[in-house]
């Protein structure tokens, strides 16, 4: 009997054991699946709330753009009318460089820009009297800035860079020589290459282009292949070794245009080797310097980009959130 006892006792312990075993299984595998939760949780937060508009987008200088600025900017851009940002986020991105590069390199080139000059500059934008009162101005800016959902600080810094852009632009326009070598262009285009053949064969045997295109059916009038004066500097760069090489009353051949759907055929009616600049040849001149001036510093700076699919997807989604 005492055997019997002792036997049921030592089954009853080997069960009992048994059964611990499993409840400590189980609760180590609850908590491993609630640890595993947990780290996708935080990971998630990591990856998705943290780490994204931390992460750097591009460098200019030493100077860090994140993907947060980024989003933000995309935002500000969207809200003031160009909506192609929620798709193209490289819009704001060459934006958001190109102020960086006027601040560091364009800023120092000209007269500083003060809140006085934001001020003048706002108040023509919102059609206001140069001696509004502060009243005045409050309120227009205040309704201006709720209408467009947009806050004073965005504004007031974009037109502090679009100041100091356009005092750059002065400032090459104003070092210009009176005269130089210009080119005046005509130009016709077609989504018909065969049209755009006959123009070409028709200029080759001594008729005016404008009147060939019309002849052709391609414009109504002449004058709608005139282009105007240019300088070799400021032809479009994919055609300014074609058509610099050319005397006047020569023709290029048909070529393809900038977006490669459709046909177009260039003449240089004149070409004078020291002609005065007009206002027209002022400003393209001015603004290629502009241009030349922005590629230099880019360079100089060494500006670069790393924006990875991930984080072009995380600020797509974020602007689409903030302007819904």
């Amino acid at each position: 009997m005492a055997a019997s006892r002792q036997s049921k006792a030592f089954h009853r312990r080997e069960q009992e054991s048994r059964e611990a075993q499993v409840r400590r299984r189980l609760t180590y595998a609850v908590a491993g699946v609630f640890g595993a939760v947990a780290l996708l949780v935080i990971a998630g937060l990591i990856w998705g709330v943290y780490l994204p508009p931390r992460a750097t987008v591009a460098t200019v200088g030493d100077r860090e753009i994140t993907a947060g600025e980024l989003k933000d900017h995309a935002a500000f851009i969207y809200r003031s009318g160009d909506t192609r940002v929620a798709e193209d986020l490289s819009i704001a991105l060459n934006d958001l460089i190109q102020r960086e590069i006027l601040t560091q390199a364009g800023a120092p080139q000209v007269e500083p820009v003060t809140p006085e000059d934001i001020r003048a500059s706002m108040s023509t934008r919102l059609g206001l009297a140069v001696e509004a009162t502060d009243e005045q101005y409050g309120k227009a800016l205040g309704d201006f800035l709720t209408a467009a959902n947009l806050s004073r600080a965005e504004v007031e810094e974009a037109v502090r860079l679009q100041l100091i852009d356009q005092r750059l632009r002065d400032q090459f326009r104003e070092g210009l020589p009176a005269s130089g070598e210009q080119l005046h262009i005509v130009r016709v285009a077609t989504n018909d290459r065969t049209r755009a053949e006959a123009v070409r064969e028709a200029v080759l045997g001594g008729q005016p282009l404008g009147e060939a295109a019309v002849e052709a059916g391609i414009y109504t009038e002449a004058s709608q292949a005139t282009l105007g004066w240019y300088t070799p500097g400021t032809l479009p760069e994919r055609l300014r070794e074609t058509l610099s090489a050319l005397q006047a009353g020569d023709v290029t051949e048909v070529l393809d245009d900038a977006n490669r759907v459709g046909f177009e055929v260039y003449q240089v009616e004149q070409r004078e080797q020291n002609r005065t600049y007009e206002e027209t040849v002022k400003t393209q001149i001015a603004n290629q310097m502009f241009e030349d001036f922005i590629a230099a510093k880019r360079e100089e700076l060494g500006v670069t980009e790393d924006f990875s699919d991930g984080e072009r997807s995380w600020v797509i989604n974020q602007v689409r959130r903030a302007v819904r």
